[in-house]
Parts: C-alpha cells; structure tokens; sequence
C-alpha cells in the first residue's frame, strides 16, 4: 500500500490516537478529524513527536459540509486520502470500570428509542460515514486503490437492548459496508468493518486500542477479509 494519507474520522485519545499512530508509523500522513480543534492539535503534536506527520481538521461527522471541507482541506495538504478510518464515538465514561455511560453518551434502550433518538445516532453513524465515503472514494477510484476501514460496537451484530437506538444505525452502516465491499474491490479499495464487543482500554488484551489498531493495519495490508470481531 503507497503511503498515502490516512484521515481518521473520530480521533480521540484513544482508538483515534493508536490508529494514527500505526498508520503514521508506517509512513501515512495522517489527517485527525474530530470536533474538538484543541484537542486535535494536542494529539497532532504528540504524534510529530514520534515522527508522525499529522494535522488537525476540526469538523463534526454529523455536519456534511464541515466534514467534506476537511477531508478535502487534508488530501490539499498532505496529498490524497487513500486510507479512511471512520469511528466517531461519544466519550466513554472513566470512572474505573471501563463501561460507558450510555445515557451521557445519548444511547437508548431499545423500549425507549423514539424517532429522534434513532435519528440522532443515524446522523452519525450512517450519515457521516457516507459523507465520508462520498468525499475520498472518487480519488480512490480514479488511482484504483484505496482502503474504507468502519470501526462499530457489537450492536451492529448482536442486538443489545441497551443500545437500541445504536443498533438501527451500526446494523444499518454493516449493510451498506458489506454492499461497498463487494462492489469496489473490483476497482482496487478494500471496505472493511471491525466489530468491537469488548471496552477499548490500554492493555485489556484485545480491547488494547494499540492491538485493535495493528489488527486494523494488517487487515487493510491483506484485504482478506471484509469483517472481523473483537469480544463478539
């Protein structure tokens, strides 16, 4: 795989952080794209402290304009998008046990999930992803090459009656994956989806967001596969 540039969709401290960081490592300029332009460019030094050629593109994945801007803005200045990492997620809760609080982070239970709440997680999951796809596959297309890497939690598989609302849209996002996957390989650019069924936290084994990120790295070298699940 050229050392294209890999955008990270979602790069937060954790997940966000260890995907930039394999990908950096092995030589892709790195676009980090999350709300938060602070934060952002704290992660950006960080990583150029580990020789990681990394820039910040603040936009939120709900706002299809503010994340097209990006992604564009990020193949402008570090060259074309040929890796899209895509894995917005609220902040999970760190109060010890490594669970979410999945009322803070605005997931319903399945009895619970109105309209509204079903739509605010499809925005997110669904409708950034496909913003995101629609911004960079044209250029992936063109050069015949590319890698759509969708990182989702265990509801996309196995209905959770604690994440109700979740599961209409990672289960919604898995199907169109699957259809993308079939359809582009002939052209060059791999999909793939990642099913996490375990909490991301450093050192807990397979949930260690640096062995998710390594598993995410091979995955997009072999493209042997389209979907693979941690903890499921």
């Amino acid at each position: 795989m050229p050392s294209s540039t890999i955008a990270v969709v979602g790069a937060g401290a954790n997940l966000g952080r260890a995907i930039a960081r394999r990908f950096g490592a092995a030589g892709h300029p790195v676009a980090l794209i999350a709300r938060g332009r602070d934060r952002l460019n704290a992660l950006a030094a960080a990583l150029a402290e580990e020789g990681v050629t990394a820039r910040a593109y603040p936009a939120d994945a709900t706002d299809p304009r503010a994340l097209t801007a990006a992604l564009d803005a990020a193949a402008a200045d570090l060259g074309r998008v040929g890796v899209l990492s895509y894995s917005p997620a609220p902040v999970w809760d760190h109060s010890g046990d490594g669970m979410p609080d999945t009322a803070a982070m605005g997931f319903t239970s399945t009895l619970e999930t109105t309209p509204a709440s079903a739509r605010a997680q499809f925005d997110l999951v669904v409708g950034g992803g496909l913003t995101a796809a629609a911004a960079v596959l044209p250029a992936m297309r063109r050069a015949r090459d590319g890698a759509l890497l969708y990182t989702t939690g265990a509801s996309a598989i196995a209905p959770l009656p604690i994440l109700g609302n979740a599961g209409i849209a990672q289960a919604g996002l898995r199907n169109w994956l699957g259809g993308a996957h079939t359809e582009l390989a002939a052209e060059g650019v791999y999909v793939g989806h990642l099913s996490i069924g375990v909490p991301i936290v450093p050192g807990a084994g397979d949930g260690d967001p640096d062995a998710i990120a390594d598993r995410w790295y091979r995955l997009a070298r072999t493209r042997d596969t389209f979907e693979t699940t941690i903890g499921i």
